[in-house]
């Protein structure tokens, strides 16, 4: 299944490609490349809300791809600015911990039988 042109957006990098908006398994968003590769490893489909939708070929528990999805490759593995668009400084760790969150405040108070 090939998407039409108005389901596609430029590439939020900048290298000028064509990138069509998935939704994972999980909930998140991801950027598969305009057109289907047979050495991608996401199976990509349209759910019944004409939404896109994708899962991950990969693993030892993924089923292959079925007759109504597509195979499309992630954007992330093919765009050429990926790497000058979040460059790393040296002597700086790897990422930051999270913070933690605080507890949510209560709304009512504590009652106390004395």
């Amino acid at each position: 299944m090939i998407p039409s042109y108005h389901d596609l957006d430029p590439c939020p990098t900048g290298c000028g490609a064509s990138v069509l908006w998935t939704m994972t398994e999980h909930g998140r968003r991801m950027a598969v490349d305009a057109r289907p590769d047979e050495r991608g490893n996401q199976a990509v489909y349209r759910d019944g809300a004409g939404r896109w939708r994708s899962r991950s070929l990969d693993g030892a528990e993924a089923r292959p791809a079925d007759p109504w999805e597509a195979t499309y490759r992630p954007h992330v593995a093919t765009c050429p600015k990926r790497g000058s668009a979040q460059p790393s400084l040296p002597g700086l760790p790897a990422g930051r911990p999270r913070t933690r969150r605080r507890a949510p405040a209560r709304r009512f108070p504590r009652w106390t039988i004395r």
